[in-house]
């Protein structure tokens, strides 16, 4: 739906989408009532409890199975069917959501240059999708960053997912980030 005298580029991105590393699924699972999602910080230090990169611009189900597609050179169909592309960890149907990201596609990621990732995301953005590749690369290089650091500890990839309200006041503000990809880390 569309608000009156706003554009559809006017509104604010529907979902949040903040990619985190954590050990296993039950420890990714702890973020899923903090209003901050894996950005919550940790009581005493002010430190993030999690290295997490919040994404605006990729969603954890259609878009990640698209960049598995590209980076993994398997068809969609193949890439969405792992078990692990975004499998439900923790969630209530209104949400938020905790969804895991493929091993597959976390090592593609991780092993994947700069420049191959934003190689992908000017590829992609000839393919009519509505994300630009001046978004979208340093989107997916912040993204493959976070997949390197999360190999080195073995740690795995997730998506915390949450709806935001449109309405005015949404639309004022504007996509979370001003659209632009965020980062923070444990010390």
């Amino acid at each position: 739906m569309d608000l009156p005298g706003a554009s559809r580029d006017d509104l604010a991105a529907p979902l949040v989408t903040d990619y985190f590393a954590a050990p296993t699924d039950a420890v990714a699972a702890t973020v899923v009532h903090q209003e901050a999602g894996p950005s919550v910080l940790a009581r005493g230090s002010g430190r993030p409890l999690f290295d997490t990169v919040r994404l605006p611009a990729v969603e954890p189900f259609v878009m990640l199975g698209r960049l598995a597609e590209a980076l993994c050179a398997r068809p969609y169909a193949e890439v969405t069917a792992h078990p692990r592309h975004g499998a439900l960890v923790d969630g209530a149907d209104e949400g938020p959501w905790v969804v895991t990201v493929s091993d597959e596609l976390a090592s593609a990621l991780a092993a994947a240059a700069p420049e191959r990732l934003a190689a992908v995301a000017r590829d992609w953005a000839t393919t009519g999708t509505a994300a630009a590749p001046d978004r979208l690369a340093p989107a997916f290089v912040a993204l493959g960053e976070l997949a390197g650091r999360a190999g080195q500890v073995r740690h795995a990839l997730y998506c915390w997912t949450r709806l935001t309200p449109l309405g005015p006041a949404a639309v004022a503000a504007g996509p979370p980030s001003g659209g632009r990809v965020r980062t923070s880390r444990p010390a």
